[in-house]
């Protein structure tokens, strides 16, 4: 009897010595929002947390979550599945935030210092009065990221301001990842990054890009190589990404006008090539009829993992490189405003 006693002793003090450390690994979070009401708050976990995905219920502008942890970590919160806004926390913090639903880039989150710093300099820039220049706005997060070179606000900023952009500094981006500690570089993100920068300098302005082999609709084995034109837009895309569909309608437009303006006994001035990542050449063929591409299409219906993603360091959908007809790369991304004044330029060169 007494041994059983000793057991059930054992027991009990072993649950809330289990329950106390559960606590203590936690990370709570309150908030309040004027005029969110009853709505609901994606989160998104980043890094360490990047499987994470939940949903915060708000009742009357209110909310409460928790968060097991036993490191720093972040989660994005979003709102209205438009507007996002990162949370940085640590074991045991008990976060606070507050704010308007008509402001939601300005919360006011304590409880953690990245979360103070991060509101700190995104009020210096609202006190410059309008979003400064994108030149001044870049030498605040240059400087940022060089004063708090351990923050995970740094690497926040390096990739709102920097990775973001349509034309990415790669350059500038790599500077500023030296600058960061060892330990903010061995984040995931951050390696996954570095990596990205290092495919894309392969197939960066001025560099030739690799040939490849790839069948068309009809099974033939393509490549850039054997368009006869001077200049040549390679457009990545996929039938079941909206954007890229989106895009397509553009690039009729395109290749309408720069195929009526080919000279007889000449090259085209511009070809048009689509390279899809599909995996279901059904799905493919159909989008390529519905959408009406007059111009030469392949895949290797090898989605993501085709190698042409990382020879030409795609991503994201939809992608574009210009490129001679010797393969050196003009542009990468480029914006269909600036596609015709970009090529007037090359052929008054040539």
């Amino acid at each position: 009897m007494a041994m059983r006693k000793y057991c059930l002793l054992f027991f009990v003090v072993t649950c809330l010595y289990g329950c106390s450390d559960y606590k203590s690994e936690s990370v709570f979070i309150t908030g309040n929002i004027k005029g969110l009401g009853n709505d609901t708050i994606c989160v998104y976990g980043v890094d360490d947390f990047f499987n994470f995905t939940d949903t915060i219920y708000v009742v009357d502008d209110e909310f409460s979550y928790t968060i097991q942890a036993d490191t720093v970590g972040q989660i994005i919160l979003c709102f209205n599945h438009t507007q996002t806004y990162p949370v940085f926390f640590d074991k045991r913090d008990k976060i606070t935030i507050e704010g308007n639903v008509d402001c939601l880039n300005k919360l006011v989150i304590k409880g953690n210092l990245a979360n103070e710093s991060l509101g700190t300099f995104l009020w210096n820039l609202e006190c410059m009065g309008k979003l400064p220049p994108e030149k001044r706005l870049e030498a605040e997060v240059d400087s940022f990221i060089h004063k708090n070179p351990s923050s995970p606000v740094s690497v926040y900023l390096l990739d709102t301001y920097f990775v973001k952009k349509a034309q990415p500094d790669y350059g500038k981006i790599k500077q500023l990842m030296e600058a960061m500690t060892g330990q903010l570089r061995n984040k995931p993100y951050v390696e996954k990054l570095k990596a990205t920068i290092d495919l894309s300098e392969k197939a960066e302005q001025g560099k030739i890009v690799p040939s490849f082999s790839v069948p068309d609709t009809n099974g033939k084995k393509t490549t850039y190589t054997s368009l006869d034109s001077k200049y040549i837009l390679i457009h990545f895309w996929a039938s079941q990404d909206d954007e890229s569909r989106f895009v397509n309608a553009k690039l009729r437009e395109v290749n309408r006008i720069y195929k009526r303006r080919k000279k007889q006994n000449d090259k085209k001035e511009l070809s048009l090539l689509g390279i899809s990542f599909d995996v279901d050449k059904e799905s493919w063929k159909q989008a390529i009829k519905k959408d009406t591409l007059a111009w030469k299409q392949v895949c290797d219906l090898s989605g993501w993992n085709s190698n042409i993603v990382g020879q030409y360091a795609i991503e994201k959908l939809p992608s574009n490189i210009l490129i001679s007809s010797t393969g050196k790369v003009i542009a990468r991304n480029i914006e269909w405003d600036s596609l015709s004044v970009k090529l007037s330029k090359l052929l008054k060169e040539e």
